[in-house]
C-alpha cells in the first residue's frame, strides 16, 4: 500500500502540483483530460471572444490529467520491469509537462492581452 507523505509549507508550484495529481483518483484524472479535449476543442471550433484563455485553461486542465495519469503509467510495476516502457513513459510524462508549461504561458499572454485592451494603438 503506498501512503503520501503531506505537503511542506514551503513546497513549490511544482511540488504541489505533483502532490495533488498523485493523490488524486484515476477517475479524477480521467475526468481532466476529457475536459480538457472537449474545452480546448469547442473553444476553437465556436472562436467566442477569449477563446485563447478558453483553450489555454482547457489545455492547462488536459496536461494535468495526462500527466498524473502518464506518471501512475511510469510508477507501475509493469513500467519498472521494462525499460523501454519506462523511458516512453518518461518521454510521455515529458511532453505533457511541456505542454502544460505552453498552455500557462499562453493563458498568461491572453489574460495580458485582454487586460491591455487598446491601450496601445
Amino acid at each position: 500500500m503506498m501512503v503520501l507523505s503531506a505537503l511542506r509549507p514551503d513546497a513549490s508550484l511544482a511540488e504541489f502540483l505533483v502532490h495533488r495529481a498523485r493523490s488524486a483518483s484515476f477517475q479524477r484524472l480521467s475526468i481532466d483530460v476529457a475536459a480538457g479535449i472537449a474545452g480546448s476543442s469547442a473553444a476553437l471550433w465556436w472562436r467566442p471572444s477569449g477563446w485563447l484563455v478558453v483553450t489555454s485553461v482547457a489545455l492547462v486542465f488536459f496536461a494535468y490529467g495526462g500527466w498524473g495519469l502518464a506518471d501512475r503509467a511510469r510508477s507501475s510495476k509493469t513500467a519498472q520491469e521494462h525499460r523501454v516502457l519506462r523511458g516512453s513513459m518518461e518521454t510521455v510524462c515529458a511532453l505533457f509537462g511541456a505542454t502544460g508549461l505552453l498552455a500557462a504561458a499562453a493563458l498568461l499572454y491572453g489574460v495580458w492581452a485582454i487586460a491591455l485592451g487598446t491601450w496601445i494603438s
